[in-house]
């Protein structure tokens, strides 16, 4: 049984909605990312580290901004798998890569999913890579061959037959967007998202994730019907950013804490 498989395992049977926090890997800095992931790592189930990249299209402004910043000051690729070998080396929880086709195109599929799995991570999610796409760039098999779970995405427009086809292609769990658009903005969880997330669970016993615009208490209440883990991400930076490192780990602390 792999981490993910551990953690959303254990998530089953307590009852419990998980965490997954998502943060940008230099954001702030290096060393301030590093030490914010492992605040996360005290209480979350899953932690979920992006590459900076410069056109992240699935991103609002909080988490492209910081990607932005990062870049500014000079994070690289390598870097950042650097701060992710160490963070899953310090730990048993699952991390995982987030991050865009063009990176690990042009650090090569086959290296980079040999890089994750070196590393220590579980899995990747890339936004931009849907499964119809695998032919002639192969990140399914390479993903498969080296023990990553690729999570496959959907959202609240996927047709019943597509998500059947997305389900069969997904590992890990199934990452649900819980509106269209991109991250950051605040979504109102009501009888659409409910309905969506019972057909997305009608069509495959992977775990479901679900993200985008959550960052309130009742909002989690409201998914934990229907979803394993909630997803966290620009509501979590915003939480953190311009503090201090000892200030944005207090902070995120009782962040988490209100959530729960």
């Amino acid at each position: 049984m792999n981490k993910i498989e551990a953690a959303t395992k254990a998530l089953k049977e307590t009852g419990k909605l998980g965490i997954m926090a998502h943060i940008v890997a230099g954001y702030p800095s290096l060393e301030d990312s590093k030490g914010i992931a492992e605040t996360l790592l005290e209480s979350v189930e899953i932690l979920e580290v992006q590459i900076p990249f410069s056109d992240p299209i699935a991103d609002g402004p909080v988490i492209a901004g910081a990607n932005a910043e990062a870049l500014e000051k000079g994070v690289t690729v390598n870097e950042s798998l650097e701060m992710i070998g160490q963070l899953a080396a310090g730990t048993d929880k699952p991390i995982l890569i987030m991050t865009y086709f063009n990176i690990i195109h042009h650090y090569g599929v086959q290296a980079f999913c040999k890089k994750a799995k070196t590393l220590g991570v579980q899995g990747l999610i890339v936004p931009d890579y849907p499964f119809d796409e695998d032919t002639g760039n192969g990140l399914l098999t390479a993903a498969k061959e080296n023990d990553l779970a690729l999570i496959q995405v959907m959202a609240p427009t996927t047709k019943p037959e597509r998500m059947k086809a997305v389900a069969e292609h997904g590992s890990g769990f199934i990452y649900c967007m819980a509106r269209v658009g991109i991250t950051g903005n605040k979504t109102e969880i009501g009888e659409d998202t409910a309905a969506y997330l019972k057909q997305v669970r009608e069509q495959t016993d992977l775990p479901l994730a679900v993200g985008f615009g959550l960052s309130e208490k009742a909002q989690l209440e409201a998914i934990k019907p229907y979803a394993d883990i909630a997803v966290i991400g620009s509501a979590l930076i915003r939480n953190y950013q311009g503090k201090s490192l000892p200030e944005a780990q207090d902070s995120i602390r009782t962040f988490l804490a209100d959530l729960s």
